[in-house]
């Protein structure tokens, strides 16, 4: 029973909205109106906006032709450079290939002219050296002797006992041996060199030292080397060089050095002055000279202040009245000789002037 009257309240409900619901003929008619003014304003927007889209799409079109034409020409330049550069890369390419050709020969050629001076310098440098050791250049042909002055050329050639045409190079390299040799030949000889010239000779060049003063002993002069050597062969007067300083009473040859270093370092007019340097020492002074003056006087001196004090002996020996002692051994004074000195002196000139009476009365004799 329920349900049946509950179906029957639905259908009834249903009627009554289909009832309200069904549209009155003016409400049919004004909808139907409402559609179509829908309908046109929907027609109108369209063509309306259809003819926007015309005008607007016309200068859009023109802006686009004159975009793309201003694209070409910019991009023209571009491709031109690009076709350019590939035009160059291309003939790069052809020339760096028809290059590399006549590069890798003259490379390849270079090489192998290379590869054959090695070999050829490898086997004609031994056969050069073979040569040269057979023919007359690989052996000695001449030995010359320069700049020797007191030892004899032929004796230095003797004592050397270079060997005329045998090999070269086997006496230069033991030239040594024959240098020794030749340095003792004479205390002169300072020192030997050896050398090649005119590719088969020998020269030898001799250093000798200098002659730089003389030693008197007794009546007899030795010559005194630049290393304070004194010979031993005496020379005549004759034979003594001028301007050089006669030394007496040496016996140190550290002595000589230390004077003649001294006298070296005077000025040329005060060696002109000196005739003869003695050394006469004393128990307390060793060093002490007494130096023979052109002008008849004598200087007492230490060798020590020699270059000190001589360079005053000028001024002394102006206002010497007469020949006589200028002392610098301590301070500097003057004095005349000894009398005794005077009168061995007088007894000396008379002695000579009576024999040299007696010797022409000899002379006379003769012719009577």
């Amino acid at each position: 029973m329920t349900i049946s009257t509950k179906e029957e309240k639905q259908s009834k409900l249903d009627k009554k909205e289909n009832s309200q619901k069904k549209p009155t003929p003016w409400q049919e008619a004004h909808q139907k109106y409402l559609q179509e003014k829908t309908l046109m304003d929907k027609i109108l927007k369209k063509n309306q906006e259809q003819e926007e889209s015309e005008s607007l799409a016309e200068p859009s079109e023109e802006v686009e032709q004159q975009e793309n034409q201003e694209q070409e020409k910019n991009e023209r330049p571009m491709i031109e450079i690009l076709s350019s550069e590939k035009s160059t890369e291309r003939t790069r390419e052809n020339i760096s290939f028809s290059d590399k050709l006549p590069k890798m020969k003259d490379y390849r050629q270079r090489k192998l002219y290379r590869r054959l001076a090695l070999i050829i310098s490898l086997f004609l440098i031994p056969l050069v050296g073979c040569i040269y050791y057979i023919s007359p250049l690989g052996h000695l042909a001449k030995v010359d002797v320069i700049h020797n002055q007191q030892v004899p050329s032929e004796q230095i050639v003797k004592t050397a006992n270079f060997k005329i045409n045998e090999p070269l190079w086997e006496q230069y390299f033991s030239r040594q041996s024959a240098i020794q040799k030749i340095q003792k030949i004479s205390p002169w000889i300072k020192a030997v060199n050896v050398k090649i010239v005119h590719f088969n000779q020998f020269q030898i060049n001799v250093t000798e030292y200098h002659r730089v003063a003389y030693l008197l002993t007794g009546d007899k002069y030795y010559d005194i080397l630049e290393n304070g050597q004194v010979l031993k062969n005496p020379i005549t007067q004759d034979q003594l060089q001028s301007g050089l300083p006669i030394l007496e009473g040496f016996t140190s040859k550290k002595l000589i050095l230390k004077t003649l270093k001294a006298y070296h370092k005077l000025p040329e007019e005060f060696k002109q002055s000196i005739s003869q340097i003695k050394s006469t020492p004393r128990a307390e002074n060793d060093q002490l000279l007494t130096l023979n003056m052109n002008d008849q006087n004598q200087v007492l001196i230490n060798i020590d202040q020699l270059t000190k004090k001589l360079p005053y002996y000028a001024k002394v020996a102006s206002n010497m009245q007469e020949p006589g002692i200028v002392d610098m051994e301590v301070g500097l004074f003057t004095y005349p000789y000894p009398k005794e000195e005077k009168k061995t002196g007088d007894s000396s000139e008379k002695m000579s002037d009576s024999d040299s009476e007696n010797s022409e009365s000899v002379q006379e004799n003769p012719q009577a």
